[in-house]
């Protein structure tokens, strides 16, 4: 079996199980709406890398890694700024 199409059945394996617990532990339907937007949006995102990663050049795929590392960072320290904290 390729990697590319191992990394595949992973990440559905992955999102499909977040997918269920999502639906089987919340059970307000606003909870489980924001909570299934993030599974999608991280789902393409993980497909999106990996198909970067194969068809793309590495240098693409290792700037947008760091793009999204700078994001992700910037999320955690500035999250009270963006979405309000006490």
């Amino acid at each position: 079996m390729k990697t590319q199409a191992l990394l595949y059945y992973i990440g559905a394996f992955i999102f499909t199980g977040l997918g269920i617990l999502t639906f089987v532990q919340l059970h307000k339907a606003s909870y489980q709406m924001e909570a299934g937007t993030f599974i999608v949006i991280t789902a393409l995102l993980y497909y999106g890398m990996i198909t970067l990663y194969f068809k793309g050049s590495r240098k693409t795929f290792l700037i947008v890694n760091l793009a999204l590392a700078i994001v992700v960072l910037g999320g955690i320290f500035f999250n009270s700024f963006l979405f309000g904290g006490h």
